[in-house]
């Protein structure tokens, strides 16, 4: 087990190299970060604190640069770019979000967090990131600096934690449970969830799927039969799975502002249920929208990136702190997870925080989460957000990710209507994919 005495006392082995950690980072070898960690953080650390005064501030910085390369380390090409140009570039944005974070101090920012609606933060531009060129030069003029204690201490502690993932039971969506987070007394209910939702995706695959295929086969061939398929709305998921990407819009996610109310559209409980399953959604549903900038998701957001620096400042950590003062801690079956410390909360905003450090750095990746993007086209033919992807949605717009690819899973039968144009089958289903990318944001009220 590495210690914070023994992480940049011990000697590297002849033949290693930026290049060679981060192909055993890949590998899921955490002595790859070790050794990334040796040759690189008295480097950043020089880097590091020729832009920030703050111990503190140094320490975040170089902290998620190795974390967030270990967890992003398959998207590194060494083909496309150099081991070190890479680092640099995940260092350079992590960096720059931690100087826009002192230039604009939680308790002086110009955009509110105590109103309905969050008033969104000025985005990140590339012209606020340090170039790589300049990184790189520094990275060579500057003596390696000394290593803080607390930076030793808090890298032992994240590769300690990496280690530790490997023996984590699985969450239902297949990845371990975080160790900083979970309690072994959900363990058997998160199984148990898990087991439910491999038996779900088993049916899905064996059954309820070919199921769609076969019904969207005799629909798009206009066989007898297919016309009551259309009157129920068509089989979405066997839509998707044979359309994909083609039910994909791209959109500047701060002007996707309007967003679906179930309750209020879907008053019938069933009929929330069952609308997941169609393409073609009837009634006015498409009437009873809320904005998007004034959802709990969103201040939410809002408020822990308003207080990346320390989030103990944040409303967030007070509210849960709050509830475990009442012996309620905030507790996921799903995840494993219970807030009943402190440093748990701590903890479980620092991991929202992570992901969009990851994705200021990455952009947008549709392959992460538990769901795409969703949206549905209303009868106007402009896209409202549904309840898919809400919380990476409201981390788009507070960082201001310039475009966003959405997947289409539910169309107003009016607007379907008139771009099909009285046609059946393949021909109604062709015109409308080809309307799709014509469609826009609607506008926010």
């Amino acid at each position: 087990m590495v210690t914070s005495d023994t992480l940049f006392s011990s000697a590297l082995p002849v033949t290693s190299a930026v290049g060679d950690a981060l192909k055993e980072c890949a590998q899921g070898a955490t002595g790859g970060l070790e050794t990334l960690a040796r040759l690189t953080v008295p480097h950043l650390t020089a880097i590091a604190r020729h832009f920030l005064d703050a111990p503190r501030d140094v320490e975040d910085v170089i902290h998620d640069t190795l974390v967030l390369a270990w967890h992003n380390v398959w998207r590194f090409d060494p083909a496309a770019e150099s081991p070190h140009a890479w680092l640099m570039q995940v260092f350079a944005s992590r960096l720059a979000s931690q100087r826009l974070a002192l230039a604009t101090p939680a308790d002086a920012t110009p955009w509110r967090l105590d109103v309905d609606r969050v008033v969104l933060p000025p985005p990140l531009t590339d012209a606020q990131r340090p170039t790589l060129d300049a990184l790189m030069a520094l990275y060579q003029q500057l003596p390696p600096a000394s290593v803080d204690d607390a930076l030793k201490a808090r890298l032992c502690c994240a590769i300690s934690l990496l280690d530790a993932s490997r023996d984590m039971p699985l969450t239902p969506g297949g990845e371990p449970a975080d160790p900083s987070l979970y309690d072994p007394s959900l363990g058997p209910r998160m199984s148990l969830s898990r087991l439910a939702q491999r038996a779900k995706g088993l049916v899905n695959r064996s059954l309820t799927l070919p199921l769609e295929h076969l019904a969207l086969r005799l629909w798009l061939s206009e066989a007898p039969g297919s016309r009551p398929l259309e009157a129920r709305g068509l089989p979405r998921r066997g839509i998707e799975s044979r359309y994909g990407e083609a039910l994909d819009v791209s959109v500047d996610p701060r002007r996707l502002l309007k967003q679906i109310h179930y309750p209020r559209s879907f008053p019938d409980r069933r009929e929330r249920h069952r609308i997941s399953d169609r393409l073609l959604w009837d009634g006015d549903w498409d009437l009873s929208t809320t904005h998007a900038l004034s959802s709990r998701r969103m201040h939410f957001i809002a408020d822990i990136w308003a207080h990346r620096r320390d989030p103990s400042q944040s409303r967030s950590y007070h509210q849960l702190a709050e509830r475990l003062a009442r012996g309620k801690p905030v507790a996921s079956h799903s995840d494993g997870m219970v807030l009943d410390r402190p440093e748990r909360i701590l903890a479980y905003l620092r991991r929202y925080l992570l992901y969009m450090e990851a994705m200021a750095c990455f952009g947008f990746d549709n392959g992460l989460g538990k769901d795409r993007l969703g949206a549905a086209v209303d009868r106007h033919g402009e896209l409202v957000k549904i309840n898919k992807g809400l919380h990476r949605m409201a981390m788009a717009q507070v960082i201001g990710i310039p475009r966003v690819e959405v997947r289409v899973r539910g169309i107003h039968r009016q607007w379907w209507d008139q771009v099909s144009e009285g046609a059946k089958g393949d021909t109604a289903m062709l015109r409308v994919l080809a309307a799709l990318p014509d469609c826009r944001p609607s506008a926010a009220d």
